[in-house]
């Protein structure tokens, strides 16, 4: 069982000046005339060992507790109060690993205290925490105040009992389990308003998966009917272009025939030359020939001015079909630009459409 080797006290009520006080394990009592500080031993006990209570140590609040000094003989008041109290820890029933724990506090002017274990700052809390372990309290059975027996005997058996409970330290217990059951009670409204915040969570878990599927079907409906337009577009294309290879291949056809057309004028205009030139040969010769050569040279002619009238009309019917064929073909190209054009859009939308569908299944999925 732990037991206290040293108090040290500093700036605490009477002791002014740093006082250590040396305890044997076998120690008992403490004697001493009135008014030599016997009591504030005890208090300062108490307060090293974490007491709320002012009025407990006999001051109307914990600056109080703070030396005032003595005027007279010219001793400067403290500016703050301290007590380090040495237990032996020898058995370790204090959960720290050294034979010698020391717990000290210190307040200042404000009343603001400050705890430490070992020398090393710590809360309140943890430090009761482990000084009762070892059945250490300020409120605990091991500190019995002045007047304390005398009012065992005078309080009613409630009292007595609950006063009974926290000598044996039960109190502590009920104090604990109070707590744990609050934390505990805590704990389930706790667990009661996740499990609400969890519903609310897979609730819209749901709703974003519902969307993100109706986004897919969407987009999957979007892609398909772009699709089937480019698809269709692409056949269109292809009509077109065939249209346009077969005006095409028409117009090198008609070239053709022209220029054939264009050939054979020139022959029969080589031969109405050639037969001019016999008319005037002719001509010449025309008494002694005879009328009916010359008759039949007319008749020459005639037929050729007349295939070349002939001819003369086919190239013309050849040029407009030419024309004709020229502007069908333009008329083609042009429809063939305009779809192709229109593709290209298309296939714009179609990468814009991917491109939102990734965006928004990245949002969803994130």
């Amino acid at each position: 069982m732990p037991y206290v080797k040293k108090i040290e006290l500093k700036g605490f009520k009477t002791f002014g000046k740093s006082t250590s006080i040396f305890l044997d394990k076998n120690f008992t009592v403490i004697t001493g005339p009135n008014g030599s500080g016997k009591t504030n031993i005890m208090d300062a006990v108490l307060f090293g060992l974490g007491e709320l209570s002012a009025r407990r140590l006999r001051a109307e609040n914990f600056s109080k507790l703070i030396f005032h000094g003595v005027p007279d003989a010219n001793i400067e008041k403290a500016k703050k109060a301290k007590v380090i109290i040495q237990f032996d820890n020898t058995d370790h029933r204090i959960p720290v690993d050294t034979n010698t724990v020391t717990a000290s506090r210190e307040v200042n002017r404000t009343g603001q205290s400050v705890y430490r274990l070992n020398g090393r700052r710590i809360s309140r809390t943890n430090l009761l925490d482990m000084l009762s372990m070892a059945g250490i309290s300020s409120t605990g059975h091991n500190i019995v105040l002045q007047g304390t027996i005398t009012r065992m005997a005078e309080i009613s058996p409630v009292e007595r009992r609950k006063f009974l409970d926290d000598m044996v330290g039960i109190a502590q217990y009920d104090a604990e389990k109070a707590d744990a059951e609050e934390k505990l009670r805590i704990a389930e409204i706790s667990i009661r308003t996740a499990m609400g915040r969890v519903d609310e969570v897979q609730k819209r878990v749901d709703d974003l998966e519902r969307e993100r599927n109706q986004l897919l079907r969407h987009n999957y409906i979007q892609s398909e009917i772009k699709r089937l337009e480019a698809t269709k577009i692409s056949h269109e294309i292809g009509a077109i272009e065939n249209k346009f290879k077969d005006s095409q291949s028409k117009i090198m056809e008609a070239e053709a025939k022209v220029e054939e057309l264009k050939t054979l004028r020139e022959q029969l205009r080589s031969q109405r030359h050639d037969v001019e030139k016999e008319w005037r040969t002719i001509s010449s010769e025309m008494v002694e020939e005879g009328s009916t050569r010359i008759l039949e040279t007319q008749i020459r002619i005639g037929e050729v001015k007349s295939r070349l009238a002939e001819l003369n009309t086919k190239i013309g019917a050849s040029t407009a079909s030419i024309e004709g064929l020229k502007k069908v073909r333009e008329n083609h190209l042009q429809q063939l630009e305009s779809t192709k054009k229109e593709m290209t859009e298309i296939r714009q939308v179609v990468r814009q459409l991917q491109r939102e569908r990734n965006r928004r299944l990245k949002e969803i999925t994130t």
